[in-house]
């Protein structure tokens, strides 16, 4: 009997040692898996038109495909298709004119990839993409907002993160993000309409920290590019029935994530469009598959 006891507390001694921790930010980390959740922006978040003080109250679903291959292959289906429309296209145009007879003459040529840098390109292109599959993390993360059907919020629109790297203490990832998002909020008594565009390239610096997971993004807005100081003052609409105003910035995030009971996936974080005194927030919770 004494030993009988003796096996059954070794063995239960065990399985409380190998039990799944309460709160588990590795598994955000390293594990896979589809999340399907709500999330919720606020304050000076990049949807937010900072220089008037209007700040949306931001609603909607978030999908995640967590170390999956969702990201892999869209990323990779674009390096693919850049490839083949570089190859297919000239590799270089050079004009020349000049004046022969009374007469302003303008000769074009115009030189194609042999067929030996053809095949470097592609060579080129298929280690780029194995690379994404060989990769240790990817992160595929879509937010989709609405004030008609699921959401309560201020906004409609899409946001989409990709993200594909590696690292061992520390995971650093990058990759491409697009959405748009419009947001209609009262400033004074009056509908103002403010507009979110975003295509660019996220980084992303991660890492363990005890129970939690920590994360720093950086997005990269392409479309911020050129947009002179006018576009980005409130303005009346074009029916002149109220305002409208253009957001763009290369927002930061900072983000504290974890597991509860191996299943339930909740976020929290905040925003700063420019890394300065005004800052937005984020919280996301969602069920883990």
């Amino acid at each position: 009997m004494k030993k009988f006891l003796a096996l059954v507390a070794s063995v239960s001694l065990a399985g409380v040692a190998h039990a799944d921790p309460v709160f588990d930010g590795k598994l955000l980390q390293h594990g896979s898996g589809i999340e399907l959740g709500a999330v919720i922006d606020g304050g000076a978040s990049e949807f937010a038109h900072n220089d008037s003080g209007l700040s949306p109250d931001v609603q909607g679903l978030v999908i995640r495909d967590r170390n999956g291959v969702t990201s892999r292959m869209v990323i990779g289906l674009v390096i693919a298709i850049g490839s083949a429309m570089a190859q297919a296209g000239p590799k270089s145009v050079e004009t020349k004119e000049y004046q022969a007879g009374g007469y302003r003459i303008r000769e074009t040529t115009t030189t194609y990839y042999s067929e030996a840098e053809k095949a470097a390109m592609q060579a080129n292109t298929n280690e780029a993409i194995d690379g994404l599959f060989s990769a240790k993390y990817s992160d595929f993360e879509m937010h989709l907002y609405s004030r008609d059907m699921f959401g309560r919020g201020e906004s409609s629109g899409y946001k989409i993160n990709m993200y594909v790297g590696g690292g061992d203490t520390y995971a650093l990832e990058t990759g491409l993000g697009f959405g748009v998002v419009d947001s209609i909020v009262a400033n004074n008594g009056t509908p103002t309409r403010i507009d979110y565009k975003y295509l660019g390239m996220p980084f992303r610096l991660s890492g363990v920290a005890g129970p939690v997971r920590l994360a720093l993004s950086y997005e990269w807005n392409w479309l911020r590019y050129g947009v002179n100081a006018d576009a980005q003052k409130v303005h009346p609409t074009a029916d002149g029935m109220g305002m409208e105003v253009r957001t763009t910035s290369h927002p930061w995030h900072l983000e504290a994530s974890t597991v509860v009971l191996g299943r339930l996936a909740i976020a929290a974080g905040v925003t700063a469009q420019h890394l300065e005194a005004k800052f937005g927030y984020f919280a996301s919770a969602g069920l883990l598959f």
